[in-house]
Order: structure tokens, then sequence, then C-alpha cells
């Protein structure tokens, strides 16, 4: 970036240098420059996207520590909790993978990441959005029909609701990194 000083003695940036061009030169210890192997945005974006993973386990390790031992359950604590634990499995995969990242850019080997942790994050995502999809309809129906749903409503269906959409989810996921994952592969390390 060049600076200029202008008439009245202020530095200006010169704005034809965009910022994201900016590179950066490591140095080992011999004072020989090291091969570039990432690029300042791509950097900023994964520090950014770890920052907020870390500070969403946080809320999410809140709510499954109130939920899951200090508050009575009903039928949505039940699928809160759920969420929670799908979310925390899902910033999990996002966090291993961010660090992932790092690790590359900063060294030039490269440990790739093994195929399960996608079928994982699948696995997670998948989850998630099932149980919002299940809180909406649970909470629909308390509002259409809060007679029924507070007199004939099952205790037990929001577990096994839950009980049965991580199966789902777990099968989908295991189907979709089995059958639809070989389009990912590389085939020139076989």
């Amino acid at each position: 970036m060049v600076l200029r000083s202008t008439s009245g003695g202020f530095l200006s940036l010169d704005p034809t240098t965009p910022a994201w061009e900016t590179e950066l030169t490591p140095m080992n210890r011999s004072d020989q420059a090291l091969p570039q192997t990432f690029s300042v945005a791509t950097l900023t974006l994964v520090l950014l996207m770890m920052i907020i993973a870390l500070e969403a386990q946080a809320g999410n390790a809140v709510v499954l520590w109130l939920l899951g031992f200090h508050l009575h359950r009903n039928a949505f604590s039940i699928y809160i909790l759920n969420l929670g634990g799908a979310d925390f499995v899902f910033l999990c995969c996002h966090i291993i993978g961010s660090l992932e990242k790092l690790i590359t850019s900063c060294h030039s080997s490269s440990s790739p990441i093994p195929s399960f942790f996608t079928t994982v994050l699948t696995f997670a995502y998948l989850t998630g959005l099932s149980f919002l999809s299940d809180i909406s309809t649970e909470h629909c129906l308390s509002d259409l029909c809060p007679i029924w749903y507070r007199c004939h409503h099952p205790k037990r269906l929001s577990a096994i609701m839950c009980a049965l959409l991580w199966a789902l989810a777990l099968l989908l996921s295991t189907l979709e990194g089995k059958y639809c994952g070989f389009l990912l592969m590389d085939f020139n390390r076989i």
C-alpha cells in the first residue's frame, strides 16, 4: 500500500491497491521466504468461523446443562434439548474442519479429515432441521387444538419423535455418505 500526502498534510491510502491483495511473506529460520499457501481472505473467514462456532458452542453447552440437569421437562424442552445436542455435534464438526483448514494453510503438508466427518456433519445438520420442523408442528398443534393437546396428547410422544428423528437422520446421512460420496472422491489416489 502506498501512502500519499495531500495538500493538507494528511496521509491517505492509494485507492488503486485493493486490501485483499496484500501478501504476507513468512520467513523461516534461515530468512528464506516460505511458499505462500493461503490468502488473507481465506484465513480471515476461517478465523471468523472458528470464533463464531466457539461462542455458539458455549451457548449450546449452557442450554444442554440447564435442560439436561436443572429444569422440569415438558414436550418442548425435550425438543430443545435434542436440538441443542444436534447443534453441539454440528458445531464440533465445523470447528474440526476449521482447525484442519488452519493447519493446512500454515503448513505445506496436508492432513485430510476422514470422510466420516462429512457424514457426521450431514447427520447433525439433518437432525437439527428435523427438530426445528417438529417443534413448529408441535407448537401449531398446541395452538390450534389447545384442549386436545392438554388432555389427550401422549406424554412420551416428544421423546419417541426425537428418537425417530435421530434414527432417520442417521439413516439418510449414512446412505448419502455411502452412495453419493463417490462423486467427491479423488480417483487419483486409487
